[in-house]
């Protein structure tokens, strides 16, 4: 996170640098919204003072500067960026009116190992979008897999009738992180009115708590199985169980074999948290297979071949994977930004880049349309985000596949465009059989200019010849 530029230009000289040391201000001592500011200046020796001023403040001093309703935000930003993250402050920057939701999740995003547990430690004070940050931040992942598995602890059931309807209608507080589990053995109850006040209590849950209980390690794995029940899927709430180590397998990949049109593009939109198994469950699904077919205004749509395409790739990487092969690591943002897009990509699984080329930037299109895996290129072509100008642009790259090539050829809606048809005649990567299907669709004058083109195979030029010298005949 960055610092706010310094909102107070009318101070200069020694009397800004004094700010800066907390030598003066106001009567109660240093102010944290000055300071702050002084934190981001553009003088060298005042910006260095103002943080070592920040660093020696209590935290008790900062605790009661922070607790004030008028807040700044640039202040709660300054304290909110993992490097100057104090555990002490942490609940009260997450409880206050004027913390932005966005920071929360920005630093749910980047946390590092030092930083994991103090959030971890405050999960009720964290909002459904940090929660999903969170769980998809790779160092927590990195955390939870290097964890030992965690034994759920067996749910304190209610036993006496009015007990189980006084739970099961929400009324009487269940034990802390039990509530899910009990509510979810409750609709299961032989007594109907449980069963129908445990639904009632389940399904007007807040978000924000089904996420803080799904979250902790002792999942139950029944309470994972009844949220990815197709007919109780909370789309916010799906990375989290596609990812929790506690969810079974078989579960996923049901939930992938029964989902029906309104779930289909929830899984789609997180296509590379999917395992083989679940991948290969959707491709069998009869819903699936009518839906795909089907014109779709929203969301990813991934046609049968391209899953296929995916699900062989996929499965050649568990194989490698399961033989030794290297498994990618999880990087902290610091390296992710040395390393650079490219580098990012290069560590990224099939399923991943697949995500990218259908839903990411054009940049990422770029380097995604040049990826040795066909499945990738290929969805890169099927991305609906793709623009008719980067169409063009590919269909000129000379280090690409023939087969990307190849499929901007045979799709229809590129080859509207003349300027893609002329571009791909005039790529000498371009496979002989399409480049002569093209040539008849060429003008006259760029014809004559092919004859001209040394790049392009030899027979291609003699054949555009021969076409050019028929029409002036």
């Amino acid at each position: 996170m960055g610092l706010p530029p310094s909102s107070i230009p009318e101070i200069f000289g020694k009397d800004k640098l004094l700010l800066a040391r907390g030598a003066a201000g106001a009567a109660t001592g240093p102010q944290l919204d000055i300071l702050v500011s002084l934190a981001g200046d553009a003088d060298e020796e005042v910006r260095r003072a103002a943080q070592n001023t920040l660093g020696r403040l209590s935290d008790e001093y900062c605790a009661k500067l922070l607790a004030a309703p008028s807040l700044p935000e640039p202040v709660v930003r300054y304290f909110l960026d993992p490097a100057r993250l104090r555990p002490a402050l942490l609940p009260i920057l997450l409880g206050h009116p004027a913390c932005p939701p966005e920071a929360i999740v920005d630093l749910a995003a980047e946390a590092g190992p030092a930083v994991l547990p103090l959030l971890v430690e405050h999960l009720e004070l964290l909002n459904t979008p940090a929660l999903l940050a969170l769980r998809n931040n790779p160092a927590y992942l990195a955390v939870q897999k290097a964890a030992p598995a965690a034994v759920s602890p067996a749910p304190a059931l209610p036993t006496t009738e009015e007990e189980k309807r006084v739970v099961a209608r929400g009324t009487r507080p269940a034990p802390e992180g039990q509530q899910l589990s009990i509510l979810v053995a409750l609709i299961a109850d032989s007594n109907e009115a449980v069963r129908r006040a445990a639904q009632a209590t389940l399904d007007d849950l807040p978000e924000e708590d089904c996420a803080e209980q799904l979250a902790e390690r002792t999942l139950d794995e029944v309470v994972a199985r009844y949220f990815l029940d197709p007919a109780h899927l909370r789309p916010p709430l799906l990375p989290m169980l596609l990812t929790h180590p506690a969810t079974p397998p078989d579960a996923i990949a049901d939930l992938a074999a029964k989902a029906g049109p309104k779930v289909i593009p929830v899984l789609l939109d997180n296509l590379d948290l999917l395992k083989t198994s679940a991948l290969v469950a959707l491709k069998e699904n009869q819903a699936y297979l009518t839906w795909q077919k089907e014109p779709q205004t929203e969301g990813v749509v991934i046609e049968v071949d391209l899953l296929e395409m995916l699900i062989a790739e996929a499965e050649a990487e568990d194989a490698r994977i399961a033989a030794g092969g290297p498994v990618a690591v999880a990087m902290t943002e610091e390296e992710e930004k040395k390393e650079g897009l490219s580098g990012k990509i290069a560590r990224m699984g099939v399923a991943q880049k697949v995500k990218m080329a259908l839903l990411g930037s054009r940049e990422e299109r770029s380097i995604l349309i040049r990826d040795g895996s066909r499945v990738v290129s290929r969805a890169v072509l099927s991305s609906p985000k793709l623009s008719d100008t980067e169409v063009e642009s590919f269909a000129g790259l000379k280090n690409v596949d023939q087969d990307v090539l190849r499929n901007i050829a045979m799709n229809r809606k590129f080859m509207k465009s003349y300027t893609v048809m002329k571009v791909l005649v005039n790529n000498p990567r371009l496979p002989i059989d399409i480049g002569l299907t093209l040539l008849p669709r060429l003008i006259q004058n760029d014809l004559q200019l092919l004859t001209k083109n040394r790049d392009v195979a030899d027979i291609i030029r003699k054949m555009a010849v021969k076409l050019s010298k028929t029409r002036q005949q």
